[in-house]
């Protein structure tokens, strides 16, 4: 049995899918009852469970041999920092609890030893934590992802306009999370023996003004960027749904990123959908 945590969203789901193709028993974790029959219809076993509740995680973790993890985000309304790490800890906690044979776990570019720059360092903690249990394990970093775009999908249908707080001409590797998932899939029925740390992004590097010209296509309408200069990244953060404390997390998250100030591996995986695919597919499935 394989156990798969977010199911819910793009990185997970497609794990899920992948190793349902492949015949494998597994086990979803969602936390909304609703999602259960799309799931149970697929074929798969369901766990319905608050990752935070671990004695419940770990009843599940029991029951499976192999597990792919990842952080859900917690909601911007919260103080993410103090958050995620308590949904970290309850995860590694019941990874301890369970007889794992290996496991998978989903981080990013830049994940660094910093309290309060959002998930670069709250996957961090959960990296170390992994390496931790003793249990032969796979980290899979994954570049920027291409589905930070999406919610610009129905502004600039709206406006032609879309903000970025990245600058226009940044080029930067993004990844569109369905090859992260197909990655994960692979390494998750690999050998035990097959573990490391893999860094996946796209075909090529973007910038905020290539992700304008993929929604111009996409939506059939000339979109243009706003870029969102540095002083204002805090207030930009809050006015979209961001407490304080979140606001200050983030804003130093996005300057290590602009900045470059994370190891950028030299021979990435290299994923094969493009940028205006990834838009392309999702304001496909947005329309329906």
């Amino acid at each position: 049995m394989d156990i798969v945590l977010g199911a819910s969203g793009h990185v997970g789901g497609t794990v899920a899918r992948r190793m349902l193709e492949r015949g494998r028993a597994v086990t979803v974790v969602l936390h909304r009852p609703e999602q259960v029959s799309e799931w149970s219809t697929r074929g798969a076993s369901v766990a319905v469970l608050d990752v935070h509740d671990t004695a419940a995680l770990t009843t599940a973790f029991c029951k499976a041999r192999r597990a792919f993890l990842l952080n859900p985000p917690a909601s911007p309304s919260l103080d993410v920092d103090r958050e995620e790490r308590r949904t970290i800890q309850s995860i590694l906690d019941a990874v301890r609890g369970a007889s794992l044979e290996k496991i998978v776990v989903q981080s990013t570019y830049g994940a660094q030893d910093n309290p309060h720059c959002g998930d670069l360092g709250s996957l961090y903690t959960f990296e170390q934590g992994a390496r931790e249990m003793g249990v032969p394990l796979c980290i899979v970093r994954a570049a920027y992802f291409m589905s930070n775009w999406y919610g610009a999908l129905s502004t600039a249908r709206q406006s032609g306009v879309f903000p970025s707080l990245l600058p226009k001409g940044l080029k930067a590797p993004m990844v569109a999370p369905q090859d992260v998932g197909e990655l994960a899939a692979r390494l998750l029925v690999a050998p035990v023996e097959e573990t490391g740390t893999y860094s996946i992004e796209g075909p090529e590097t973007y910038t905020p003004e290539d992700v304008a010209t993929a929604l111009s296509a996409v939506l059939e309408r000339d979109v243009q960027v706003d870029e969102i200069p540095r002083p204002e990244w805090p207030e930009f953060y809050r006015r979209n749904g961001f407490c304080s404390e979140a606001a200050q997390s983030y804003a130093p998250m996005t300057g290590i990123f602009v900045d470059g100030r994370y190891d950028r591996p030299r021979t990435p995986l290299r994923g094969a959908t493009d940028l205006q695919t990834c838009l392309r597919d999702q304001a496909s499935i947005s329309s329906r």
